[in-house]
């Protein structure tokens, strides 16, 4: 499912006091992502950004003594040059010297440091090479869990592509073809670009493995100029999971605005009995019961905002597109 969300100034407030209340209720979860605020490692400041590096340094300076190195905490559980190597490839048309590592940044939310993506044209290519990556350990098979993140663009167009992977890909091949349908992709979103800061969240997935990759990406980011800030990661479980939202968690959705057609598909395969769209007003605007290639229709349909309710056996979910 393609989820574009933008919260504004009172929508965050309201998130927060939600955190708040279901901590209040059911304990603080553990955030399971390693230097979540980007302040870790910062004697020098590249090594913050070791932990969302595909292909970590094998040794950071130490936190207590600037001057000694340490083994890196990241390099010891990934170290993905198979897909570092992949999008040499795809950008250069050969194996050789491209800086997929995200920048460190002293323009973190809140005056603390962050990471960032950009492309600092070095060499110059088309579309952004820096990504952000971690593998995050701890997970439980059929569990669901939340994941957020503080963002922040230079400019419009650099909106943030954030996959929730549950492999560590050797390659791009899959995303760029099926994008969030595609079988190693367990939860995503895409972040709109903002001037400011905002924290955006995906709804529930589930964890169809132990271990889950964050992975962000923004190739409207090309230059120093069309920077993405990110602070304050966060990985957690979700204490508030129905029956209802696993489900819906299995449902996708996109592209998401659509303008001709949406594909409606179901992770485990589950055969859609029907689906309905409903415009803002409660009406309901479109109904059917066999989709086309599991494609519905919406060319006909006026631009703005709807509910679009899918029916499998005594379930539903109900997600909220955007047909342009």
């Amino acid at each position: 499912m393609k989820t574009k969300l933008l919260f504004t100034k009172q929508t965050k407030t309201f998130y927060i006091l939600l955190v708040f209340s279901l901590c209040f209720n059911y304990g603080w979860s553990q955030n399971l992502m390693l230097n979540p605020t980007c302040d870790d490692h910062t004697s020098s400041t590249g090594d913050n950004a070791d932990a969302y590096d595909m292909t970590p340094n094998n040794t950071i300076l130490d936190e207590s003594d600037p001057a000694v190195e340490i083994d890196s905490p990241y390099q010891l559980i990934w170290d993905n040059d198979a897909l570092e190597d992949a999008l040499e490839i795809k950008y250069l048309g050969m194996a050789g010297s491209l800086d997929e590592q995200p920048g460190s940044t002293s323009s973190g939310n809140n005056g603390t440091r962050g990471v960032k993506l950009y492309d600092d044209g070095n060499p110059a290519i088309t579309g952004s090479s820096r990504r952000l990556y971690q593998k995050v350990e701890g997970l439980t098979i059929g569990a669901n869990y939340i994941f957020s993140v503080d963002s922040r663009s230079e400019a419009a167009g650099t909106d943030s592509e954030v996959y929730i992977l549950n492999t560590e890909i050797m390659n791009e091949d899959g995303i760029d073809a099926n994008g969030a349908a595609d079988a190693s992709v367990d939860g995503y979103m895409d972040i709109i670009a903002a001037d400011e800061w905002a924290t955006f969240t995906t709804v529930s997935f589930t964890a169809t493995n132990t271990f889950a990759v964050v992975y962000v990406r923004s190739l409207g980011s090309i230059n120093g100029e069309t920077e993405v800030f990110y602070d304050n990661f966060s990985l957690v479980a979700d204490p508030t999971a129905s029956v209802s939202d696993v489900f819906a968690s299995k449902i996708r959705v996109y592209p998401n605005p659509a303008t001709d057609n949406i594909t409606i598909k179901s992770v485990d395969q589950s055969q859609i009995d029907s689906v309905e769209l409903y415009n803002i007003l409660g009406s309901k605007v479109l109904s059917t019961t066999s989709l086309v290639n599991d494609s519905l229709n919406v060319s006909e349909m006026a631009s703005g905002v709807y509910l679009l309710k899918v029916n499998v056996g005594t379930q539903s979910a109900t997600k909220r597109i955007v047909i342009e």
